[in-house]
């Protein structure tokens, strides 16, 4: 499985995927597009089960052709539905999902994955709206749209553009609070929380601290935010400072002063949480970045 620098799909490691599908576009590959990845997929005609493994990515999908059934289970239980070019899916960050179908007619789809960091920012920027509206007649032609383009080998910049606006869609569309958060005060208190860990993102920061922005004691607030968010409070202060650090590698930064930056003890501490989470050191990628 590809694995951007934005993007949350460690978990990805080792998952056969030729074993499901034939990959027919990558946007990172083919437009080197880095605020978004888009893909297209051939599938093979019937399978026993798909398990994907949880993401903070925003994951979205949409049937280009193809006839049959599929069964999909995320965050609302089995739902079932007919395979119909348009069909429209959309995986809840921080849960896993796992699809099952068997097709009458071949079936291709286009993925799109949209970095939490982005959808995060623009959701505290926009009015959110409604997540009742009915439909979303605009989405399956947009990310078709998309894979089009990257197809084209658009501009990067086109990418980052593309991002910003699919992230105000979602927003706008399906409401304002992170997709995999619950409604309610919980999630009031860990989007305060998320908010303190993004102000200080380069300070040491307590679990005590965390939770008392929170208004919550530390036990009830490890408890709450792990409800909220579907991880730990210091995994993701971790992966907020790494995206940070690969933001600031990206416009020439050495690791030691992103290090320093990011709130990391040492450039090595910097290193082994930058590894696990995009599989490079941070001196790769910015080599690589700058190349």
């Amino acid at each position: 499985m590809h694995r951007g620098e934005r993007f949350d799909q460690g978990g990805y490691t080792g998952f056969d995927m030729e074993r499901h599908v034939t990959r027919r576009l990558s946007s990172w590959d083919e437009a080197g597009w880095r605020s978004l990845f888009v893909q297209r997929f051939d599938h093979r005609p019937a399978t026993d089960v798909i398990n994907l493994p949880a993401s903070s990515d925003h994951h979205l999908w949409a049937i280009t052709r193809g006839a049959g059934t599929m069964r999909v289970r995320s965050a609302d239980g089995w739902q079932k539905y007919a395979i119909v070019p348009g069909l429209l899916g959309r995986a809840t960050p921080g849960v896993p999902t796992e699809v099952r179908y068997t097709t009458s007619a071949a079936m291709s789809s286009v993925h799109v994955h949209v970095p939490a960091d982005i959808v995060d920012r623009v959701s505290a920027q926009t009015k959110p709206g409604r997540r009742d509206r009915p439909g979303d007649a605009l989405l399956a032609p947009l990310l078709d749209s998309l894979a089009a383009a990257a197809g084209q080998r658009a501009d990067p910049m086109y990418g980052d553009i593309a991002a910003e606006f699919l992230a105000a869609h979602l927003v706008t569309h399906y409401g304002g609070r992170r997709l995999d958060a619950p409604s309610g005060r919980e999630d009031g208190r860990a989007r305060a929380a998320v908010a303190l860990m993004r102000e200080r993102l380069g300070d040491p920061l307590t679990l005590a601290d965390l939770a008392a922005a929170a208004n919550l004691s530390p036990y009830h607030f490890l408890r709450v935010f792990k409800r909220a968010t579907g991880e730990t409070p210091g995994r993701h202060l971790t992966r907020l400072r790494v995206r940070e650090a690969a933001r600031l590698l990206d416009a020439g930064r050495t690791v030691t002063a992103v290090a320093a930056q990011c709130g990391f003890s040492s450039p090595s501490h910097l290193s082994t949480a930058f590894l696990r989470e995009f599989g490079v050191r941070p001196s790769q990628y910015r080599l690589r970045s700058q190349g």
